[in-house]
């Protein structure tokens, strides 16, 4: 066998070996990281929605009452129900800062998300959610203020 494959084989059999010994750390879990549900509308706030209507999905930890490590996603072209899932930040160890987060959902009608335009909708979790939570339903419930 040359110098080449040998070195070769080696690498393959280092880096199989390092990723199969990374596959029982949580850090390389996902989907623990992860909050997962679904989206709908108030059947009688459906006709509030307009296909140019962006969905806006905000995830965020409360701390004394303000929002930290608040983290948007946009989802331009929507239907509901939609499926959804969502992560936090991802610090740099390989963990996240908070164990506990609120998403809220809302349309967004004027491409502001931060300010509030007549007929946008929101919904919210009740609460906190724990990271890797499936199974949620978050339902846009009244006009968003």
């Amino acid at each position: 066998m040359n110098t080449r494959r040998l070195v070769f084989l080696l690498s393959l059999i280092s880096a199989i070996w390092i990723t199969s010994a990374r596959a029982g750390n949580d850090v390389d879990d996902m989907g623990a990281f992860s909050i997962e549900g679904v989206i709908d509308v108030k059947p009688e706030l459906k006709q509030k929605l307009s296909p140019a209507d962006r969905l806006v999905i905000k995830l965020f930890h409360p701390k004394d009452g303000i929002e930290m490590d608040a983290k948007y996603s946009i989802v331009s072209n929507f239907q509901l129900p939609l499926q959804f899932r969502v992560l936090p930040y991802i610090v740099m160890d390989g963990t996240t800062r908070h164990d506990k987060y609120v998403i809220e959902v809302f349309t967004d009608k004027d491409q502001n998300v931060l300010g509030v335009a007549e007929g946008e909708l929101v919904g919210r979790t009740s609460g906190t959610v724990d990271l890797g939570s499936r199974g949620l339903q978050i339902i846009l419930n009244r006009s968003r203020e």
